[in-house]
């Protein structure tokens, strides 16, 4: 081409370019190279600065830090110790566990989790939240949380202010460390439970108690059960902690209902749940586990590390020492024997004084504690609604025959005599019904009481039952006389209007626990008056420390309970709760203090418990009441009907109170409501007399004691007594014992004389007529003992007969020439052999403790007699059954003639 370079000149210029830029490139290698050497020079510099930097900040922030911290660790123990007060918050085995007085010191919001490293406790909220659920890493480091957060909790709390229940499925046994106060105080620390309907049961407990506790709170306008507390100053409600180990092991959907019903409201009612989650546990189906654990405030341990939320990381604390948890258990047991239950005075209980006595409307009612501030109220009544009798139960030593002496001055106080009267059996051991009754240092006695039976025997029950049974019959003529009424209340107040009557039996169970006779006519008479008592006017209170084992019971449950509609159940075992206020309420098992009581009026219901405390009946308080309303009744104060278990009957008693009948003396008291004593038909005739059988030196005293006054009393001539003494037991003349049987020997001829002469028949008529008719007092020859006389059967020289015989004459001959014989031998056998086989013709028996071969020899082959102390059977001849006597107390020689004159006037 034509002017174009040629192509070796154009290589040569590309070789130049080429050389140009290898240059430029090298230039700027090394030129980079340089810069890159300086900027890493420059980096490492850079870095050692920081380094250099960090240190001294680091350092400066660390000593910083170790500053505020030493500052901030004393106000972060001190606030520790404020929010989880006393053992809340102390490491566990501190020596600190050891002290008394930090047992108690208060119920803790706040509860100890763990320390920080320094050794700071870290102290988390939980009895006035939900509660808590805990995670674990490792499951037994969860337990152990939850163990020693119970302990804790226990140990700071003061006693029975708080309750914990556990349910442990997988029996791990991690309450045992409890394990002293589930032995000796299971109210603070029940048994763990095993298996799902056991704790349902606790649950539906829970869900009664959370209930109320809203009613109450709602009433009161508070919003939380702290303030509840704050108000009421109850202490008998406890806080509830409730534990579940390895949830949702175990937890069916009625047992997860509950739980979610419970957690929802749980820091509010003063209910806590401490829960084990165990996340490699499946749940039931319907069970979504989630729904509780939402409720609840988490708590994660990782690596022996606690997490609280807005709490800094915590170390774990360790397990308790086995030994230190025991000693700390048994502190708690013992403060929990000595604490005390406020109290309630019973004068709070009663109206005021010009209310007292007020006529009978619709039904009597009195105050037997409160709830809270809320009167507690037993109104019996027989209709709109019906509740005509109650049915009262407790353990040992809880305050049941407080709670019946509380009522039945409640009731004293409240109506007179002329509208109320009372009938008290105690069938215990037991004294809280004797200051009722008269005394020798105590001439009052509560008017209303018509009779008292202290120490009451099961004859007596039943004899009063037979009573009431008839007053019954009494009362039905009466309404119809009144136009058919068929309720008491429909009577107006008046005079012709018969009194309310008021029957405590205290445990009432004696009367029906033989199966004999007795106990079969007992249940019978008992189920017809709670069954027809209502319509007129009788009420009766059943108490008693168990009813179950009574076989009477067993069989007529339902017919003489289903009459009962009030049930007040003191502290007792969960058995007995049900058994006394209705199966499956074991409200009566979950109280803490003596005097606390579950109140229900419809027939044990659950939903109609009520938590009352009993006041306080001080016997200073209820004495000063009876004697005041003793005063008040001025002539209306008729002395009760006193009978008491194997005591003798009092004489002058007697005397004051009946006018014995010339021919009719008393061999002692009948075993019946009534106070007229026991007589028998002694005239100048054959068979005359009366023989006294068996062993027992003071009973037969009495028996001749009672035979001798009544008959010196009713007589308008002074009567002649001869006593003979065969048992030693009285001074002997000089002459010695042979004296006994000169006196019988001379008692014998005088009858013999009589017989032997004709001549004075005539005299011997009108001495028979004065005698009948109580104008000469004729003799009467008391034999204390015939059969220790000496030489019964001898033949002294001078006598053709034996002392026997002469004895034979005196008692078959001598009625009918006025001379008669009351006499005790102590066995039947002894009497036949000084009397003969017909035993002098004498129809009436009298039998101590005697073999009951001989006394059915006398009173027929179908009589039964136990012999005991203080009774007698008295068998005549005459009526169809033996009757059973109290015989008299022996009098002293001081009193003979005072017992005489009241019988006299």
């Amino acid at each position: 081409m034509p002017g174009s370079a040629s192509p070796e000149l154009l290589e040569a210029r590309i070789r130049g370019l080429q050389h140009a830029l290898g240059q430029l490139l090298e230039n700027a290698r090394r030129l980079t190279q340089g810069e890159h050497q300086r900027a890493v020079r420059l980096h490492r510099q850079l870095q050692e600065q920081t380094a250099i930097a960090r240190r001294e900040s680091r350092a400066l922030v660390d000593a910083k830090t170790a500053e505020a911290l030493s500052e901030a660790e004393p106000k972060a123990r001190l606030l520790a110790d404020r929010l989880a007060p006393g053992l809340g918050s102390i490491p566990p085995n501190d020596a600190r566990w050891r002290s008394r007085q930090l047992v108690g010191a208060g119920v803790p919001s706040y509860v100890r989790v763990g320390e920080l490293d320094a050794g700071t406790p870290v102290v988390a909220p939980l009895l006035q939240t939900n509660g808590w659920k805990v995670t674990a890493d490792r499951n037994e480091n969860a337990r152990r949380l939850l163990q020693s957060t119970a302990l804790r909790l226990i140990a700071a709390a003061e006693p029975f202010r708080l309750r914990v229940d556990a349910f442990d499925p997988r029996l791990t046994g991690m309450m045992g460390l409890l394990g002293h106060l589930t032995t000796k105080y299971p109210q603070l620390v029940p048994r763990a439970t095993h298996t799902a309907e056991q704790l349902h049961t606790v649950l539906s407990g829970l869900v009664d108690v959370s209930s109320l506790r809203a009613s109450r709170q709602a009433q009161l306008g508070h919003e939380r059960f702290e303030d509840l507390l704050k108000e009421t100053g109850q202490v008998t409600d406890p806080y509830r902690l409730v534990i579940l180990f390895d949830y949702p092991f175990g937890i069916d959907t009625l047992a997860q209902r509950d739980l979610l019903r419970l957690a929802a409201t749980a820091g509010k009612r003063g209910i806590c749940f401490l829960v084990h989650y165990d996340a490699s546990t499946a749940a039931q189906l319907d069970v979504d586990s989630k729904q509780l654990l939402e409720l609840l405030n988490p708590v994660v341990i990782s690596n022996d590390r606690v997490e609280v939320a807005q709490l800094p990381p915590a170390r774990l604390d360790p397990p308790f020492d086995a030994t230190i948890a025991a000693g700390i258990c048994d502190v708690i047991a013992e403060r929990a024997e000595i604490a005390v239950l406020p109290t309630i005075d019973f004068e709070r209980t009663l109206p005021d004084r010009s209310t007292w006595w007020q006529p009978v409307k619709d039904e009597i009612s009195a105050v037997i504690g409160y709830d809270d501030r809320t009167p507690a109220l037993v109104r019996l009544r027989s209709g709109n609604p019906a509740l005509p009798h109650v049915l009262v139960g407790g353990a040992v030593g809880q305050g049941k025959s407080n709670l019946l002496l509380v009522l039945i001055h409640g009731l004293a106080a409240r109506y007179a005599p002329a509208d109320l009267e009372m009938y008290l059996l105690d069938f215990k051991h037991g004294v809280e019904f004797s200051a009722l009754g008269p005394g020798p240092d105590r001439p009052h006695w509560l008017p209303q009481v018509r009779v008292l039976g202290v120490h009451s025997d099961r004859a007596f029950g039943l004899a009063v039952l037979r009573h009431l049974s008839d007053e019954l019959a009494r009362r039905s003529e009466i309404f119809k006389s009144h136009g058919n009424v068929a309720d008491i209340a429909e009577l107006a107040p008046g005079p012709e209007r018969p009194a309310r009557i008021l029957v405590v039996l205290d445990e009432f169970q004696v009367l029906l626990e033989d199966d004999d006779e007795l106990a079969d006519e007992a249940a019978k008479l008992l189920e017809r008056l709670v069954r027809l008592g209502r319509a007129y006017g009788v009420h009766v209170v059943l108490a008693t420390q168990t009813i179950e084992g009574v076989k009477r019971l067993s069989t007529r449950r339902d017919s003489i309970f289903g009459q009962v509609p009030y049930r007040v159940a003191l502290k007792t075992t969960p058995a007995d709760s049900q058994a006394i206020l209705r199966s499956g309420n074991t409200a009566a098992a979950e109280l803490q203090f003596r005097g606390e009581a579950v109140l229900n009026a419809n027939f044990g219901s659950p939903d109609d418990n009520q938590h009352v405390l009993v006041s306080f009946a001080d016997k200073p308080v209820l004495d000063s009441l009876r004697r005041e309303l003793w005063s008040r009744a001025g002539s209306e104060a008729h002395p009760p009907r006193v009978f008491h278990l194997a005591e003798p009957a009092h004489l002058t008693e007697t005397a004051a109170a009946v006018k014995p009948e010339f021919g009719r003396p008393w061999t002692g008291l009948p075993i019946a409501v009534t106070e007229e004593p026991v007589s028998v038909e002694v005239r100048p005739e054959p068979g005359a007399g009366v023989l006294v059988l068996g062993d027992g030196p003071a009973d037969a005293l009495g028996v001749l004691t009672g035979l001798a006054v009544s008959t010196a009393a009713a007589a308008v001539d002074p009567p002649r007594f001869v006593f003979v003494d065969g048992t030693n037991s009285a001074p002997v003349a000089a002459e010695g014992k042979d004296a006994l049987v000169q006196v019988l020997r001379e008692l014998g001829c005088e009858v013999e004389t009589v017989d032997k002469h004709d001549d004075i028949a005539p005299r011997l008529f009108a001495l028979r007529e004065a005698m009948r008719t109580g104008q000469a007092g004729g003799t009467y020859l008391l034999g204390f003992g015939f059969h220790g006389v000496p030489r019964m059967q001898v033949h002294a020289e001078g006598y053709f007969e034996s002392p026997a015989n002469a004895l034979q004459d005196i008692v078959r001959d001598g009625p009918a020439q006025g001379l008669i014989t009351y006499g005790w031998w102590n066995r039947m056998h002894v009497c036949t052999e000084q009397l003969g086989y017909g035993r002098a013709n004498v129809a009436t028996h009298l039998f101590l403790r005697h073999p009951q071969d001989g006394v059915r020899a006398v009173a027929g082959p179908l009589v039964r007699w136990a012999s005991e102390p203080h009774r007698g059977l008295l068998w005549d001849g005459l009526h169809p059954e033996a009757q059973v006597v109290v015989p008299f107390a022996a009098l002293r020689a001081d009193e003979v003639d005072r017992t005489v004159e009241l019988v006299r006037r």
